[in-house]
């Protein structure tokens, strides 16, 4: 369990000092009425209790921060208060929260006391001191019982933080990894759930305050003597930020959000036109894909992509529009039909104008356009209305629906460059399309609602069984789409033809290309700086084990994974999984990490090599590498590490492990050594 509680807060614990700022932090915003509606800062001063236990953290030191970031926070809102005793209340509308309320009633009991109590109630911490200053509590007083309340919020909630660690470490050897890994999906989830709700409940008041603010501004003496001299400019901006009409902020909002996605998908149009880095990119993590495949994880992201099945998506749009007409919702169905409508529309017309093939790497068989994405298109056009309707008829808050909407459409979009199905680009440009269909079917709806949308009405109860019959089977069917969901698959990559060459010979081809070596951005790169003539990986590994070099794990989800808490809990291995670099856009296929002489340090020196195409007539395969210091997870923090290459070439001949047999030049890199492993 230590190792899953290392795993679950590793951040904080990477921060070292700076975690109880943090933390300090989190209690303060919590504290101030208008973060403390929504963050639940208690919770991380738990973890900070839980990390106290396992010794990361120094007990004392952490109450003084939590303590006086309590009362920091309580000062703030006091502050906040007995400044907005004048009128606040009627246009923030803050007396009808339920936790101001009951604030208010605690304090009108307790007096003074109430401070203390209110700091353990979560949400109603914040309220107390508004209550406070609002009925006029002087402000020495509130002070002297702001001061007594941080300390035992402190102590109360690091104890149980630390009583948690606790029992987490005595239970661990009684659960297994599996069992860990389930219950950590479930806290999170529940954790993700308990924390929308809170927003969601705080988005109406959190809206009233930035109304109230944007009323004070249109009140201050320059800005309406500024109206006064501008009065037409300043009526049209009067109109443009008017609540209360869609045709005011709403349409202004959606407008300006429309535009933004537009211009920043023609850049990225543009950018795959010229051929861009993009292009690159595309290329390297499509082949970077190919190698986290699992045969687990191919299912269950095929489930994923049969989200985007023609036949499903019809049978959840009959589905919708059969409630919506129930509910006699005709604006939002409208609003549907519009966003998936441009959505089919658009896709259709840029992938015959983009005319970007596929990915040859992809798992299954696909003959349309690569460019863009109809399944990331869809994933935002289609369910993110779903999402939006679901909000419109109050089943889900504004923030879990816009969750539940960003979700799917990640879940989607990730499907398909796992699959590689599509390239990166392609997926960003779908999203931005969906995004733009979607704000326009949004529109459409908002626009009717006024007009279209009509009252429910009693319903013989026969209809709602037919209705009910309906959507069972509507979502059978929909489910067995997604069980069943399969394509042709793409046959395997058809391997290059071998060159045959001496070991002495220098390929022209090598010496016409670019021997750098690149990171996944391309943001930074690496000349290479050895090549060797071996009959097979083994063999490789075997002559450099001999003179200090470690071979690293294969490169798989799993093993990066294991690399990077490995890296966070700074037990990192030398032979953990190296992040690849990308020479002619293919992942290096071999890594070594040289072992240190001393302690383990973050940039040690690495070896990454490419088999290449070119054989002798013994059956050698020439493999070339590049050689960088860095932490074997982020090359691009790395540097090069030139004068290595003559170490491990010499170290090599000295062994006898191998022999010189020439060299590569080229125009980006020169006087590579080549040698043949005995």
């Amino acid at each position: 369990m230590l190792d899953a509680i290392h795993q679950v807060l590793p951040n904080l614990a990477a921060l070292g000092i700076f975690g109880y700022w943090v933390i300090g932090a989190a209690a303060g915003l919590e504290a101030f009425l208008p973060t403390g509606i929504f963050l639940p800062g208690t919770l991380l001063v738990d973890a900070g209790g839980v990390m106290v236990q396992q010794g990361m953290l120094d007990p004392l030191d952490l109450m003084w921060f939590v303590a006086i970031g309590s009362v920091l926070g309580g000062e703030a809102t006091f502050w906040l208060g007995r400044h907005a005793r004048r009128g606040m209340l009627g246009r923030w509308n803050v007396e009808g929260m339920a936790a101001y309320r009951r604030a208010e009633k605690l304090f009108a009991r307790h007096g003074g006391f109430a401070i203390v109590m209110g700091r353990f109630l979560g949400p109603v911490a914040g309220f107390v001191p508004f209550a406070a200053a609002l009925a006029g509590m002087e402000t020495r007083r509130f002070r002297i019982w702001n001061l007594l309340s941080g300390f035992p919020y402190a102590i109360f909630h690091v104890g149980f933080g630390y009583a948690l660690g606790a029992g987490f470490t005595k239970l661990g050897p009684m659960m297994t990894r599996n069992t860990l890994f389930l219950l950590g999906l479930v806290v999170i989830a529940a954790l993700i759930f308990w924390i929308l709700r809170r927003l969601d409940r705080a988005v109406p008041y959190l809206l009233a305050m930035a109304g109230g603010l944007m009323d004070e501004i249109a009140r201050h003496p320059r800005v309406d003597s500024w109206g006064g001299r501008h009065p037409k400019t300043a009526a049209w901006i009067a109109r443009r930020l008017d609540r209360s009409k869609f045709s005011g902020l709403p349409l202004s909002l959606l407008a300006l959000a429309f535009f933004y996605l537009a211009s920043v998908l023609v850049g990225l149009s543009l950018d795959f036109l010229q051929s861009d880095p993009i292009v690159q990119i595309d290329a390297r993590l499509a082949a970077l894909m190919r190698l986290f495949w699992t045969p687990g994880l191919i299912q269950i992201f095929t489930w994923i992509t049969a989200l985007g099945d023609t036949q499903l998506v019809a049978a959840l749009l009959v589905l919708a529009l059969v409630w919506l007409a129930w509910l006699r919702r005709f604006d939002l169905a409208a609003g549907l039909v519009v966003s998936l409508g441009l959505d089919l529309i658009s896709v259709i017309i840029l992938k015959a104008s983009f005319g970007r093939p596929r990915s040859i790497l992809g798992y299954f068989h696909e003959t349309s356009g690569s460019f863009p994405s109809g399944h990331a298109t869809l994933s935002v056009a289609f369910y993110g209305m779903l999402a939006f309707l679901l909000w419109r008829l109050t089943r889900l808050g504004a923030l879990s629906a816009s969750f539940l909407a960003a979700l799917v459409a990640g879940l989607i979009g990730l499907s398909r460059l796992y699959l590689v199905e599509h390239y990166l680009s392609d997926v960003l440009g779908g999203w931005l399309l969906g995004a733009m269909c979607l704000l326009v079917g949004i529109a459409v709806a908002e626009w009717l609602y006024p007009r279209w949308a009509g009252a429910p009405r009693a319903r013989p109860s026969w209809q709602m069984g037919v209705i009910g019959v309906v959507t069972l089977a509507l979502l059978g069917f929909t489910m067995v789409r997604v069980r069943d969901y399969s394509k042709a698959l793409n046959p395997p990559p058809v391997a290059q033809p071998l060159i045959v060459i001496s070991e002495g010979a220098e390929p022209q081809a090598l010496r016409d290309a670019p021997l750098m070596a690149q990171t996944l951005d391309a943001d930074q790169q690496f000349p290479l700086s050895i090549a060797l003539w071996a009959t097979n990986p083994d063999q490789i590994t075997t002559a450099l084990r001999e003179i200090g070099w470690q071979r690293a794990d294969a490169v798989t989800l799993k093993t990066l994974a294991g690399a990077a808490f490995g890296a966070v809990r700074d037990t990192m291995r030398p032979g953990a999984a190296l992040a690849p670099l990308f020479w002619k856009n293919e992942p290096s296929g071999l890594g070594f990490t040289r072992l240190p002489d001393g302690d383990v340090t973050d940039k040690m020196p690495r070896l990454r090599l490419w088999q290449t195409r070119y054989t002798d007539a013994s059956g050698a395969r020439l493999w070339m590498g590049a050689i960088t210091r860095d932490d074997g997870l982020v090359p691009s923090d790395g540097s090069t590490a030139g004068p290595l290459a003559s170490d491990l070439a010499k170290a090599l001949r000295q062994n006898g492990a191998a022999k010189p047999v020439g060299q590569i030049s080229g125009t980006t890199a020169s006087d590579i050594p080549v040698l043949a492993l005995r």
